[in-house]
């Protein structure tokens, strides 16, 4: 018989609660306790799992000490209830994005390893069958050097979308809006792929909806090899269709949801351009086959893959030191908007954090920020 895990769950109200839900349903998962501030909700999941509810996880953590805390709150609450499950001998599968800023997301990695707990984060795209593929392409260097990344998603929502919980769009409930809720995956998948950025510039802008945050990004990207990259995300744009794409100096690479599609030119383009007896004209494409794995990229593989890590030492999915690069870009391009300057990374955690406190306080963003 597998060795079991005893899970405490901590915002099962949630909306992702129902994604998670067949990653708990696992053979080795046993749930011992339950915790929302919605009586409610936690009579309908006690009644689930037959396990105690709270609305308290500090009292829930103390009373039923479980193997893994599983944290589905709003961002705010990531960084102190993960802290306090950490601190308390508890393993800990934290929502994306880990924290709602850099300087707390930094103190959960530091408690993971003081306490020698594991941390991971949920982003379960990277388990996707194409991303892990894309991933083994670019490292095995098919693609050559990369060139240039293209990302544009629309996550379309409405204004009920916004006025259903207080507080979304907000950034005392979130820290942010399309950069913490929709777009933390593209964040990862960006970083996961090609590394972390060197530097940003961005734009955040409130387009349509009526909150305090954005509601659409657009910013530029460098690496330090020379790559540049393009984003735009947005919860107020329809009817354009999701486009991730890699150009390397040795092919083309588009990323979708289910598949990829790989070119690889006959000659590398540096080469080509150095070489070519044609003043005009580019190398030829071809499309090669790639093979992509089994699986499904979801939360169950998530919860699994933590089962394995925990019991067997396995790699981590996402670890703490990996999931705070996403997060990090994010504060980095709400920083830059709000100075109207790029910004180098690493990120001053200091100076994010008086922007964030100054927003949150409804005071002028750069208010105390050496500019």
């Amino acid at each position: 018989m597998a060795q079991k895990l005893r899970y405490g769950l901590i915002g099962v109200g949630a909306n992702v609660y129902n994604m998670h839900h067949p990653g708990l349903e696992l053979e080795h998962v046993e749930i011992v306790g339950v915790c929302d501030l919605r009586e409610d909700v936690n009579e309908r999941v006690q009644a689930e799992w037959e396990a105690p509810a709270y609305t308290d996880y500090k009292q829930m953590i103390d009373e039923t000490k479980p193997d893994v805390v599983v944290v589905m709150t709003p961002h705010p609450w990531h960084a102190p209830m993960s802290i306090y499950a950490l601190e308390a001998g508890s393993n800990v599968l934290v929502e994306k994005p880990m924290a709602d800023e850099v300087a707390q997301a930094q103190k959960m990695i530091d408690t993971a390893k003081k306490t020698g707990k594991t941390l991971a984060i949920n982003f379960q795209q990277r388990l996707r069958p194409e991303i892990i593929a894309a991933k083994n392409l670019i490292d095995s260097g098919q693609l050559g050097d990369i060139q240039h990344v293209d990302i544009k998603i629309t996550w379309t929502r409405t204004a009920l979308y916004y006025t259903q919980v207080d507080w979304r769009g907000t950034w005392d409930g979130e820290g942010g809006a399309v950069l913490l809720n929709q777009a933390p995956h593209e964040l990862d998948l960006l970083c996961h792929l090609i590394g972390m950025p060197a530097r940003v510039f961005a734009w955040t802008r409130t387009t349509v909806h009526d909150i305090a945050c954005e509601d659409t990004i657009q910013a530029m990207v460098e690496w330090d090899g020379g790559a540049l990259g393009s984003l735009h995300i947005s919860t107020a744009e329809a009817g354009q269709p999701q486009r991730f794409e890699i150009i390397g100096t040795k092919g083309h690479l588009a990323i979708r949801h289910g598949g990829l599609t790989f070119k690889q030119f006959d000659t590398p383009v540096d080469e080509f351009i150095r070489t070519s007896d044609k003043a005009f004209g580019a190398p030829e494409l071809t499309e090669i086959e790639v093979e992509i794995p089994e699986g499904a990229g979801d939360h169950r593989s998530v919860h699994q893959n933590l089962y394995e890590a925990i019991t067997q030492g396995n790699p981590l999915n996402a670890d703490g030191t990996s999931g705070i690069r996403g997060l990090e870009l994010a504060n980095a391009m709400t920083f830059s908007s709000y100075t109207n300057r790029p910004v180098e990374f690493p990120l001053d955690y200091d100076a994010y954090s008086k922007m964030l406190a100054s927003l949150r306080g409804g005071k002028p963003p750069l208010e105390g920020i050496e500019q």
